[in-house]
């Protein structure tokens, strides 16, 4: 073990990661410098083991006659599952990816961060990857559990891909998972948790998953990192997973962090080294959507100011920070499709000075695909803050 400088800053962490058994493959130690941190490949040296991406194209209903798993592609409940996913994907893909990611070439091209952060996003890494496909890390941060990789051996994808679907509905039908849903599906039938969903998106979306480690920050500050493909309990602490992969038609790698964390003041505030860890990614973009107006609350203060004081660029729905917040000497905003109200749920979160803007019809561009939970076409609005010039030129890389 060993103190080490973590994304070129002074800090924070001791890196260390768990030993296996070694019929699993052995861990490796992070290596770090100042310029950043690597990972040895160390391999999986049980050929028994299938690899990450056959994972991947298994969970997400995708064919691969060269998979370790291609075995169980016969099998009755694996052939419902890729038919039904076939058939919702390809009207999800029609309807709103397609719009979502021609858009987002012509209208996000300045948020060029190499950092995107997602906070309350769930296992939603779709589509912030069509937002902004060419990031080099995301991060996610919600309230559901990382859970682990199925074990199809022992013949449980009779309950494993009704409840990947149950979970993967509401997400296809509206665009966004509801929590209270997340929260009876996840973690409560063989669906463990997020890791098997960002599986299922990163193979839909066609990129190849190359390497994936069960991540912990222990109350100590200390970072532990172990192949997901292991046994063995993992250290009390903030759970996470970290997942390399590489786009289609690229070779530089990518990586999603998923972090179940909470991000109430409470938590928040708690929990410094692993908001100093956040931090460490460099100047961001964020996103947010679907955020149960969560950041109009005083006691999610902290988050709110942090996205506000970390990043270059926001985009969210009207159901992230306040427009309020965004002081006009600091923000250039531009808005998107329309505004009225709130859904009745959230009725209490209605921004007059927001209706005004879009009352004025200055200058609001379309927005030629449903999101956020006015999630119907022509129904929904989006916010684009990017940081003034002058404050970028003097901010810190």
């Amino acid at each position: 073990m060993r103190k080490t400088n973590l994304f070129g800053t002074a800090t924070l962490v001791l890196i260390m990661v768990l030993g296996l058994i070694p019929a699993w493959g052995a861990a490796s130690e992070l290596v770090c410098t100042p310029e950043g941190c690597a990972v040895p490949k160390s391999g999986q040296t049980d050929q028994r083991l299938p690899a990450y991406h056959d994972y991947a194209l298994f969970v997400a209903g995708l064919r691969n006659p060269e998979s370790t798993l291609a075995a169980y592609q016969d099998r009755p409940a694996w052939v419902r599952h890729a038919r039904f996913i076939d058939q919702n994907w390809e009207r999800f893909t029609r309807g709103r990816l397609a719009p979502m990611r021609q858009w987002a070439a012509r209208e996000l091209a300045s948020a060029t961060t190499a950092t995107v952060f997602y906070p309350f996003s769930g296992p939603d890494f779709v589509n912030v990857f069509a937002l902004f496909p060419r990031a080099k890390t995301y991060l996610l941060v919600a309230l559901e559990p990382v859970g682990r990789m199925p074990d199809f051996a022992a013949g449980n994808e009779q309950n494993f891909f009704p409840s990947l679907q149950r979970s993967l509905y509401d997400l296809l039908q509206l665009d966004f998972f509801i929590t209270n849903k997340m929260k009876s599906s996840i973690g409560k039938s063989e669906l463990k948790g997020t890791l098997p969903i960002l599986m299922f998106f990163l193979a839909r979306e066609q990129a190849r998953v190359l390497e994936v480690q069960y991540w912990v920050m222990k109350p100590d500050g200390t970072i532990i990192e172990s192949p997901a493909a292991g046994p063995g309990d993992r250290p009390a602490g903030i759970p996470g997973v970290r997942i390399v992969f590489t786009s289609p038609g690229s070779t530089e790698n990518q990586t999603l962090y998923y972090f179940k964390f909470d991000l109430g003041n409470d938590s928040f505030g708690r929990n410094q080294h692993f908001v100093s860890f956040l931090k460490n990614f460099g100047p961001m973009t964020s996103f947010t959507k679907a955020a149960s107006y969560l950041m109009f609350k005083p006691y999610f203060s902290g988050i709110r100011q942090f996205i506000l004081d970390q990043s270059h660029y926001v985009l969210q729905g009207d159901s992230g920070i306040p427009l309020r917040y965004f002081d006009p000497d600091v923000w250039d905003l531009r808005f998107y499709g329309t505004y009225t109200c709130p859904i009745a749920l959230f009725s209490n979160c209605y921004q007059a000075d927001m209706a005004t803007i879009y009352k004025r019809g200055q200058d609001i561009r379309p927005l030629p695909f449903g999101i956020d939970y006015r999630h119907r076409a022509r129904t929904s609005n989006l916010m684009f803050a990017s940081k003034k010039v002058n404050l970028l030129a003097d901010a810190p890389n």
